[in-house]
């Protein structure tokens, strides 16, 4: 014991500081609920404090297809808002948006068009983790039992090539783990246009060993459409968010991609803008 305690030395990594980034979170949808942009900065590595909010900004979202423009009003913690009025026409399939953000003489822009999505036509529940159609009897003997959820949908067919994000809640509290980002193409693959979503995206990832649904729980989940560029940065951004645990198959660590653009200031900003439509279906557990 001794011999351990004497070559045990305790190392301090010296991480400089380095440049001040705004950082956005900016995804958005055609429902009704109040839309939100999120507006950050970087924090030291070892801070180990929530990422300072954005204060004073200006955030605009522009339809460039009917020349419109929405204000987003900030809630004083750096969050901007938009809350749809009724008939609200502010996101439309197939239009085009351009994101506007000033700040102490800094100015980004970043574009997204808004695809279509595919309806949630049934949400059912498995008895078994590794049945991905229900059609074993339940093999979960736990008490209470456990459900696990299963989504139907089925990708819109057509030459437009689709992706879709997959999100899944538990009583109104999202399942927001890395591995639980459920991003795909089509209907889970490629070359699977028009297919009822294959049972990985459809069932992997849904919930977790910690958090599963029990009796009485109710399950929510959206489909919301995403472009290629953001189905291409959430699954950079999955990558590294779990790297660490893929050991000998870890990749080299790399800086995410983003689609804010800098018009004017110095200020450099990273983050992401994507506009998509969603489809939504809850179902309580029986």
């Amino acid at each position: 014991m001794l011999l351990i305690a004497s070559c045990t030395n305790v190392i301090k990594v010296d991480v400089p500081s380095g440049s001040t980034l705004v950082v956005v979170d900016a995804f958005i949808d055609n429902s009704s609920q109040p839309q939100k942009v999120r507006l950050t900065t970087t924090a030291d590595y070892f801070s180990n404090t929530a990422t300072p909010p954005l204060l004073g900004a200006t955030v605009t979202l522009n339809d460039l297809s009917n020349s419109k423009t929405y204000i987003f009003t900030p809630d004083g913690n750096g969050n901007y808002i938009y809350t749809p009025v009724l008939n609200d026409s502010m996101a439309q399939v197939h239009h085009k948006y351009q994101l506007n953000i000033s700040y102490n003489g800094n100015n980004y822009i970043a574009l997204s068009t808004l695809n279509r999505t595919t309806p949630v036509l049934a949400i059912l529940f498995r008895g078994s983790r590794f049945d991905p159609y229900g059609t074993k009897p339940p093999s979960d003997t736990t008490n209470p039992r456990k459900f696990y959820p299963f989504v139907f949908a089925v990708d819109s067919s057509g030459p437009v090539e689709d992706y879709y994000w997959l999100k899944s809640y538990k009583n109104g509290a999202f399942y927001n783990q890395p591995n639980q980002l459920n991003a795909f193409p089509e209907a889970g693959f490629d070359n699977t246009d028009g297919d009822t979503l294959l049972s990985p995206v459809a069932f992997n990832g849904l919930t977790n060993g910690d958090n599963p649904i029990y009796r009485y729980d109710i399950f929510r989940a959206d489909i919301y459409s995403i472009n290629k560029d953001t189905y291409s940065y959430l699954t950079q951004l999955q990558t590294q968010l779990t790297n660490a645990q893929n050991g000998l198959f870890a990749v080299t660590p790399q800086n995410v991609k983003t689609n804010i653009q800098q018009t004017a200031g110095t200020q450099k900003a990273i983050g992401w803008f994507n506009i998509g439509a969603i489809s939504s279906k809850s179902q309580i557990a029986l």
